[in-house]
């Protein structure tokens, strides 16, 4: 296994190069934080999606694995059958190269081709993945290039996974979550699939908006539409410190999820929401978008602590 440390400005992160770049580790010394939920090799039955912040591709659920796009049927396995979805793709398993490091950033790449495809995608692409870090924080950039002759249909996210409490300076009962939101999708419950509603904010959904969630205690598993801030943070309010996560509007969907809500929140930055290649929406609504060939598209985000 292939990890690459780097290290500034107060942070050192961790990347593993043989699990789809992955970060799976984000500390601050000043501030005795340990931002990510780290990895336990060791444990074979841990769930993959729930440690450091694992690209996603294709993010979220498709039904039935597949869908059509320009006349063409695109087909991903069925990798969770009580649902009959392929779900968030097997890029977050694929091995990265290394093609620049310094002391403080890292570069890496993974290639598709004619004879070594992605699954069953029919498309040629790579994803360039740059982690640096300075006194601002982790500032993470994914470019996804087309290198097909024909227009390739993307749907990326990360399943960013942050410790609860995220600095030792913090106690559960005083940490409070904030989501910029627009909108909600419904889901049905039992595929986690948008069923085509987008209720009226509820309580959950006023306290995310407002910063006053308490996400330890009570269990969440909720589908939005980002709004123009681009902001998630969960803050200790007695220690007036935060943990900071902004992404770029291409970024521009939710999901927020903390399994029964004891030890970890998932905030989960995405182009698109849950199945939109057959979402009940207009797909223009709700991020289907494509590259053009030869086309690159850069995403960015940033996590970093700020004092309140």
């Amino acid at each position: 296994m292939k990890t690459v440390s780097i290290i500034g400005g107060g942070y050192t992160a961790v990347i593993n190069a043989d699990r789809g770049a992955n970060c799976i580790s984000l500390r601050n010394d000043r501030y005795r934080a340990s931002l990510l939920r780290e990895p336990d090799y060791g444990d074979e039955k841990a769930n993959p999606y729930l440690y450091g912040m694992p690209i996603l591709f294709p993010v979220n659920r498709i039904s039935g694995g597949k869908f059509d796009f320009e006349g063409r049927t695109y087909v991903f396995p069925i990798n969770e059958p009580s649902t009959d979805c392929a779900l968030h793709g097997e890029l977050h398993r694929a091995p990265f190269s290394v093609i620049e490091q310094t002391e403080n950033s890292v570069t890496l790449r993974y290639t598709a081709t004619e004879s070594s495809p992605y699954l069953s995608f029919p498309h040629s692409f790579s994803v360039t993945i740059r982690y640096s870090l300075s006194e601002g924080g982790l500032t993470h950039s994914t470019a996804l290039t087309n290198h097909s002759k024909l227009n390739m249909p993307y749907f990326l996210g990360f399943h960013t996974t942050f410790n609860l409490p995220f600095s030792e300076l913090s106690e559960k009962r005083d940490l409070r979550a904030r989501v910029g939101l627009s909108l909600e999708y419904e889901r049905n419950m039992k595929n986690y699939l948008p069923t085509g509603v987008c209720p009226s904010p509820d309580r959950v959904t006023e306290q995310l908006s407002s910063g006053k969630f308490v996400p330890c205690g009570e269990h969440i598993s909720r589908h939005y539409k980002a709004d123009a801030s681009g902001i998630m943070s969960i803050t200790d309010v007695k220690n007036g410190i935060s943990l900071i996560y902004e992404s770029c509007a291409e970024l521009g969907y939710r999901l927020i999820y903390n399994g029964d809500g004891t030890e970890y929140i998932c905030m989960e930055p995405q182009t698109c929401i849950a199945n939109c290649q057959n979402s009940p929406f207009p797909r223009e609504e709700v991020g289907f978008s494509y590259l053009a060939p030869g086309e690159t598209k850069v995403f960015y985000s940033r996590i970093f602590i700020e004092r309140m």
